[in-house]
């Protein structure tokens, strides 16, 4: 008898803790939805605050705002030009990053209407900029990277094929599943050029360069190692991994941020480098 009301015990305390759990969280919820973020406590944050707090914010209060209709909503709703500049810098960022420049003109037509500083709109015409270079049909930069035979090896060097390039890094277990099939590619695709850049800090080539041997690419088509302080990184805006690339026959950017080999919709922006060769390629 003693057992089974122990048991009994124990289920209720067990309902009981659970509806405690959701309540605290509705409560906590119905705080933050309430939370006002105009006002002058934001500016006495570090900017990773105060994006953490603007984002957690309106994922309850608008939760059909993606990243730029945020940055909308701040311009809007919050005086502070500090938070303004931070988000608003941070929401572009995000958005460039993923090779996404859609509707980035609206946000130039928001910060006029909200009369934001010149140092805001300055900084994000800047920061604008500099992906201007990385667009569909422009001359990709030139890089000279060090392949894992030892060779300098440069974009141009890699003309005459459609060339894919997925730049990753070793901790990745996503990355080192799409070398595997990579290597799958190759014999599949053979007029396309399949090219992997690595990006680690320069302590680590020896790593990568066993990395290699020990999974069977050593001598299997042309692998290179970018330090994280490179130039190839700074040109090419690597700021999350995978990152894939794709370039036609003549270096130009055919697809600047592509999808990589396990992402379901690969053999679309595949047959995109298929469309460079024509009927040649089967």
């Amino acid at each position: 008898m003693g057992k089974k009301l122990l048991i009994q015990f124990m289920i209720v305390w067990g309902v009981c803790v659970s509806a405690y759990a959701r309540e605290q969280q509705a409560s906590d919820t119905s705080t933050v939805v309430k939370m006002n973020l105009d006002t002058p406590d934001l500016e006495s944050l570090r900017e990773p605050e105060i994006i953490c707090l603007v984002n957690r914010v309106l994922a309850l209060k608008e939760p059909k705002l993606d990243v730029m209709g945020r940055a909308t909503w701040v311009l809007y709703n919050i005086r502070s030009e500090r938070v303004r500049e931070c988000y608003v810098m941070w929401a572009l960022a995000e958005k460039l990053d993923r090779g996404d420049n859609t509707f980035i003109e609206h946000i130039f037509t928001d910060m006029d209407l909200c009369s934001v500083s010149e140092k805001l709109i300055n900084r994000a015409r800047e920061l604008v900029a500099l992906y201007e270079p990385l667009q569909p049909g422009k001359d990709a930069p030139d890089f000279e990277l060090e392949s894992s035979d030892g060779k300098t090896v440069r974009l141009h060097d890699l003309q005459g094929k459609p060339l894919y390039i997925e730049v990753w890094k070793l901790d990745s277990a996503n990355c080192r599943k799409d070398l595997a099939r990579l290597e799958e590619l190759k014999s599949e695709h053979k007029n396309v050029q399949f090219v992997t850049v690595v990006v680690e800090p320069l302590g680590k080539k020896e790593v990568w360069k066993q990395f290699l041997r020990d999974n069977g690419h050593e001598g299997k088509g042309i692998h290179l190692f970018a330090d994280e302080d490179a130039a190839f990184c700074k040109a090419y805006r690597i700021k999350s991994i995978p990152r894939c690339i794709l370039f036609d026959a003549k270096g130009k950017f055919l697809i600047p941020w592509s999808v990589s080999p396990g992402n379901e919709y690969f053999p679309y922006f595949l047959s995109m480098l298929k469309q460079q060769q024509g009927d040649k390629m089967k």
